[in-house]
């Protein structure tokens, strides 16, 4: 129930338009956890992140993720262990809290720490990647509802260049640079 009241509560941000979607600044964030990082959190499903805040032509708030998982947690030894996926997110502010979210009830996250050069995110329930219904294929949580949080560095455009052009949203906007490898380095 509490689910269902969240729910309508995020899809009336969300009908209210651009005068509540401010979210986090726009631009490129972006972070690659080392072997010992990763080591040391065994729960742990992103290897890599690379977030692409923007506005469309309307001045929408938008967001594009781009995520390679590791090879432990809840997707270790999965078919999505390895994986790159990607999610569109739609901006919101909604009481003061800065966040984006899936359409469809694919979840969502908060930005819980905003200092510039950086950005802390936290989701209890986020899913990446598209399927045939609704939601997406991974969740970046953990644990199923219990909060996770992932420190995202502000980086240079050309850092997000996989998050930019997975809809072709830039296209007037050259970026030039690598496309993030699958070996998990942010190019």
């Amino acid at each position: 129930m509490k689910r269902a009241i969240k729910l309508c509560v995020m899809s009336g941000v969300l009908l209210a338009g651009p005068v509540l979607a401010e979210g986090p600044a726009e631009g490129c964030y972006v972070r690659d956890y080392s072997a010992a990082h990763l080591a040391g959190q065994p729960a742990q499903v992103v290897d890599w992140m690379q977030l692409w805040v923007y506005s469309d032509e309307n001045r929408n708030k938008l967001a594009n993720m781009l995520v390679g998982f590791t090879n432990q947690g809840h997707v270790g030894n999965t078919k999505h262990a390895g994986q790159v996926l990607d999610q569109f997110l739609l901006c919101f502010d909604y009481d003061g809290r800065k966040g984006r979210t899936v359409e469809c009830d694919g979840g969502n996250f908060f930005v819980t720490r905003d200092t510039g050069d950086a950005i802390t995110i936290e989701t209890s329930y986020l899913t990446v990647g598209y399927t045939d219904s609704c939601g997406g294929a991974v969740d970046l949580a953990e644990k199923p509802g219990q909060p996770v949080k992932y420190k995202l560095y502000r980086a240079d455009a050309r850092q997000c260049e996989g998050a930019r052009t997975v809809y072709d949203f830039a296209e007037s906007d050259e970026v030039v640079g690598d496309r993030p490898s699958s070996d998990g380095e942010s190019k």
